[in-house]
């Protein structure tokens, strides 16, 4: 989750929240294809890191060679690789663009095993153009292993980390590193992790408090596969649930989203059980951190891919797109797109070819506010796909005591909550992709603002929270364009 910033009071002006119709979802294959590298077995990770209000890319991974490659997107899709980038080219990487030094642009963090220097953990800060500078002496174990997660662990409003790995020297390694919010991490020297390599490690907030509790999912020193919820206090120590009960997975992806929009965070896990068996689960949560399977899911079982979370129409609710192989491996493999039909229902409306060993970056590249797909992997290496599901449309209206404005906005949104009950609640906002993008408490008879520059463009959900009885008083979809 990007760092979080305070928000501002500002005059109220005319009001406007987005309507949007039910909708198909549509992708097609870009023609051309932009020009980007082939690879596999690596990460991609995009956002605006140059401040012109568009999505920028990063990629790395191996076909057959490593390779890194970094594009700027001139705001229609079309990327230009940037030449002499400091990245190393790398395979086993994992690359995240988040605000680590507090200054609102967003910097890079990026591990893996390069050429020349082997396994490495780097973090390079952003001077606000899109120019990165290696930051020396950043105090982390050197590896290229997969468990990784960055969130705002111990409520400080900086991004701090999870590492679940076997590092450079084999020694596992299974520690919250704290931001010192100059992008400098120390170890918490926690106890509560069990050690894992070839590890999935995804934050969430599983019982509705308010804080970022971990779920990690990897292999055990004994060879044996688990998956362990841990709990934060809210002061970023942790403790493990000992009622959580989810199947052991490898090979696998996992991914924290509200599937039923009940306000609370479900789980959807696609791998390989210890037995054998190629699955994919969706665990519900009852709001207090209490999760069910759900037998009736009736979605693609998948191993070595890589799942996508996101509102692909528009309509307010998170609809999935599954990439992977099933078992047996070639040919049977697909990436399929699944339309979320609400109570925990999923129809299968399209297929994008197929890929394992992948990764995909979701985000609007072409600037319609719709999330495309960039998808890289081992069977056809990287496509993008436009989404061309039906248009946006916004509509004079006010939703409950709900008002933003103005939308779509070019620059500030703002949030007047004059009409709610005088109490204190949390605002989150939420990206096409599901990514919690911004969090703050704040007073309920409120005026607050959101700028442009802290969240970026795109298309994004408003919730609104009583933080005393955590019920969501309203909704509200906007676009900063």
């Amino acid at each position: 989750m990007p760092s979080i910033k305070k928000i501002s009071s500002f005059l109220s002006f005319s009001i406007l929240v987005l309507v949007v119709s039910a909708q198909s979802i549509d992708f097609s294959p870009a023609d051309p294809q932009p020009q980007l590298i082939d690879i596999y077995s690596g990460s991609s990770a995009s956002g605006d890191i140059d401040g012109d209000g568009d999505n920028d890319l990063i990629m790395t991974g191996i076909d057959p060679g490593k390779k890194t490659a970094l594009y700027i997107n001139d705001g229609a899709g079309n990327f230009t690789e940037v030449e002499d980038s400091p990245f190393p080219n790398a395979s086993a990487g994992l690359v995240f663009l988040e605000d680590l030094d507090g200054d609102d642009d967003l910097d890079l963090f990026f591990s893996g095993n390069g050429f020349g220097i082997q396994e490495f953990v780097h973090t390079y800060i952003n001077d606000g153009t899109g120019t990165f500078m290696l930051l020396p002496n950043n105090g982390l174990p050197p590896h290229d292993d997969t468990g990784m997660a960055m969130a705002d662990l111990d409520g400080d409003e900086d991004i701090d980390l999870i590492l679940a790995v076997r590092d450079a020297s084999g020694d596992f390694v299974a520690e919250v590193y704290m931001n010192f919010g100059n992008a400098q991490f120390g170890p918490s020297e926690t106890t509560a992790f069990t050690q894992v390599e070839f590890a999935r490690v995804e934050t969430m907030d599983a019982e509705g408090d308010g804080d970022q509790d971990i779920l990690i999912a990897g292999i055990e020193d004994d060879g044996s596969a688990s998956v362990r919820l841990y709990l934060n206090d809210g002061q970023g120590n942790f403790a493990e649930d000992p009622s959580a009960d989810f199947m052991p997975m490898q090979e696998h992806d996992m991914d924290a989203f509200d599937s039923d929009g009940d306000g609370d965070q479900d789980i959807l896990m696609s791998g390989m059980t210890s037995g054998g068996e190629v699955s994919t689960f969706l665990y519900l949560n009852d709001g207090s951190g209490a999760f069910t399977l759900l037998e009736s899911a009736d979605l693609q079982n998948t191993f070595a891919g890589t799942n996508v979370i996101a509102d692909l129409d528009l309509d307010g609710d998170n609809d999935l797109v599954i990439i992977g192989s099933q078992a047996g491996g070639l040919p049977n493999i697909y990436s399929i797109v699944y339309q979320n039909q609400g109570d925990n229902t999923y129809a299968p409306v399209d297929t994008l070819g197929g890929e394992y060993i992948a990764h995909c970056s979701v985000d609007d590249f072409n600037g319609d506010a719709l999330p495309d797909l960039v998808i890289q992997g081992f069977v056809d290496n990287t496509n993008v796909y436009w989404n061309e599901s039906d248009p946006l449309s916004t509509a004079e209206e006010l939703v409950g005591d709900l008002k933003i404005y103005p939308n779509p906005s070019h620059g500030d949104v703002f949030f007047d909550l004059s009409a709610t009950i005088n109490t204190t609640v949390l605002i989150q906002i939420f990206d096409v992709a599901g990514r919690e993008v911004y969090r703050q408490n704040v007073g309920g008879a409120s005026l607050v603002t959101l700028s442009k520059k802290r969240i970026g463009s795109g298309f994004f959900i408003a919730r609104i929270i009583d933080s005393g009885s955590g019920e969501v008083i309203k909704q509200g979809k906007f676009v900063v364009k």
